[in-house]
């Protein structure tokens, strides 16, 4: 072959090859979007359903070609931060991966817990059922209103000291009886010769008490049980306190709050419950879906967490710089 021939389809080689790369790389640079690709960026396609989707969300959007164009901006932009975020690794960045489980989990609720959830009733039935198994929540026990004086008298006192403060407390109960009956607890006797500083200056006034109360000395409560009538008074009593005088000032029988005082409330309860057990049974069919869960007991028990504010304690100080 002529050397003019040669050099002429080298030429003309060499320009295909040249068109040809210029082809391919406008082709790369500047793809076709298919018919129902709105636009392409990277590895990402939004379509058109995606937009129309994301319109749908924005009340300011409408048809205006402007506003889709910014929209359309809106969401390359999010692709494009959304692919250079996992081109930097941060899907693997351990507070992400927790969001997205976390976010994995309130879909599972949502779609699988929920529903259950929102299907439990409670019926009457179960609000009378729980109100007569639990009578004893809604019923107040009889009590009785006391009021008190106190001596001061130790246990281990003279047996003149004793003396004396028994003769007190029988002249004060001689007073206290000769009161009028209007007079609330031991009126002003309370404030002259009782030592109980609580209720001294309110009559003796102890507030209400139940049978046996646990809060009263034993020999108070005893001597409480005693008296059935608005305004008796005991004789002395001894205790390891002192010497007492004891006066009923009121009593007030045994109360069942009724049923329709306290249903909404015993729904509320049963339905809470109804709910943490439907909550409770569906997490541990979700566990059993899978397989068993095994547990290293051995290496669970050799565990030592140590806690930051722990190694703060025993850090030692800085040296003086």
């Amino acid at each position: 072959m002529p050397r003019e021939r040669i050099l002429i389809y080298s030429s003309l080689l060499t320009i295909a090859l040249a068109g040809a790369g210029f082809y391919a790389f406008k082709q790369a640079s500047d793809p076709r979007l298919s018919k129902d690709e709105v636009a392409r960026i990277g590895n990402s396609v939004i379509t058109a359903d995606q937009l129309k989707t994301y319109m749908g969300q924005r009340s300011s959007a409408s048809n205006a070609l402007e506003i889709k164009k910014r929209l359309l901006q809106e969401m390359i932009e999010r692709e494009a931060l959304i692919a250079t975020a996992i081109d930097e690794g941060y899907e693997q960045d351990p507070a992400v991966v927790r969001a997205l489980e976390n976010a994995l989990i309130a879909r599972l609720r949502e779609r699988q817990l929920n529903p259950a959830i929102e299907r439990i009733r409670v019926s009457e039935d179960q609000v009378s059922r729980y109100y007569r198994d639990n009578i004893a929540r809604y019923t107040t026990p009889a009590q009785k209103r006391a009021a008190i004086i106190k001596f001061e008298l130790a246990d281990n006192a003279p047996a003149a000291e004793s003396k004396r403060v028994g003769e007190l407390a029988d002249r004060v109960q001689t007073l206290a009886l000769s009161q009028p009956e209007a007079v609330r607890g031991f009126g002003s006797l309370a404030a002259q010769y009782s030592g109980d500083q609580g209720s001294r200056y309110v009559g003796g006034d102890i507030g209400w008490h139940v049978a046996q109360s646990q809060s009263l000395d034993p020999a108070l409560a005893a001597a409480l049980s005693d008296l059935t009538k608005p305004g008796e008074i005991s004789a002395p009593i001894k205790s390891r306190d002192g010497l007492f005088l004891l006066k009923l000032i009121d009593i007030r029988g045994e109360r069942i709050t009724p049923l329709e005082s306290v249903a909404s409330n015993i729904r509320i309860q049963l339905l809470q419950r109804m709910r943490m057990e439907q909550e409770a049974d569906w997490l541990k069919a979700t566990v059993a879906s899978l397989k068993p869960a095994v547990v290293n007991e051995s290496l669970l028990s050799q565990m030592v967490v140590v806690r930051d504010e722990e190694v703060a304690a025993v850090r030692p100080p800085e040296l003086p710089q």
